[in-house]
């Protein structure tokens, strides 16, 4: 980024991940030179070895704001002083906002979920069908509950772990061999399936897509995944992976700064930055 002046009241903001990109950087500091804020983002490697070391950095060095990647989610509330309810249900933290010393851990990925559905497909009393059992299932389970789904059902090829997640949130489960029998209003991609590179690979085939209304696909680049493109020509309603990372990076740029997010602004970086990547 050119003509950022660093001084020492600068605020920065971090995130760490155990194999960092520059997507975040890119729409925060963009954001942030927009409104003529002075913070700055810059994007850090943490493994799970050493990320008490990288949260006592937070503390000590009085980095305001850290987003925070899997697989990370699920254990660093073990190095912060509170946990935000949501983000305790979740069983996952996304972002950490340092208040004076104080470390609080949010979820910001739920908003995501929740303001995506609400704009294209209200889910109060429907049903849903996720793919997937990572941390992005976890928020996902959560913002559906909160929007009272009428029932949700997991599958995933990690048996064990989709059992595991069904229990804990009281949701249906099914195995993976009958997964296609399986008909709801809405499928939800909550896997790595269909990002770049390999933007060719769907997580469903072409013919289980009669079994839903609306696809949700959590892939954020490319921007229209092969499971977004082949459901919007079959006539279904689509939720692409981008629309959530810009509201949970809104979510997380409020909690930032106390500043009300550009929300167009910022739909217009997160564009801008995924047709350069």
């Amino acid at each position: 980024m050119k003509n950022i002046k660093i001084t020492k009241n600068t605020k920065f903001c971090i995130s760490i991940a155990s194999a960092p990109g520059n997507f975040g950087s890119l729409i925060f500091n963009r954001t942030f030179k927009a409104l003529s804020l002075d913070f700055i983002y810059k994007p850090f490697r943490a493994t799970p070895d050493n990320l008490n070391k990288a949260i006592l950095g937070v503390r000590a060095l009085d980095i305001r704001g850290c987003g925070v990647s899997m697989p990370h989610k699920t254990i660093v509330h073990k190095y912060v002083d509170a946990v935000d309810p949501v983000a305790k249900e979740i069983g996952a933290i996304n972002t950490i906002v340092n208040t004076n010393g104080i470390l609080t851990g949010y979820n910001t990925d739920v908003v995501g979920v929740e303001m995506a559905l609400e704009k294209y497909y209200p889910i109060k009393g429907k049903t849903a069908h996720i793919i997937g059992a990572g941390g992005a299932s976890r928020a996902i389970i959560v913002a559906l509950k909160r929007g009272l789904c009428k029932e949700i059902t997991l599958s995933n090829r990690d048996e064990k772990k989709a059992r595991m997640i069904s229990k804990k949130f009281s949701i249906k489960y099914c195995p993976s061999n009958v997964r296609k029998e399986i008909k709801a209003d809405i499928l939800i991609n909550a896997t790595p399936v269909g990002m770049t590179p390999k933007d060719q690979d769907m997580i469903v085939d072409k013919d289980e897509l009669k079994n839903y209304h609306a696809i949700m696909d959590v892939v954020v680049s490319p921007m229209h995944t092969k499971l977004i493109k082949t459901a919007k020509k079959a006539g279904k309603i689509t939720i692409s992976g981008y629309e959530m990372a810009t509201y949970q990076a809104a979510a997380q740029f409020t909690l930032y700064t106390g500043i009300k997010a550009p929300l167009r602004m910022m739909t217009k970086y997160v564009k801008d930055i995924l047709k350069e990547l």
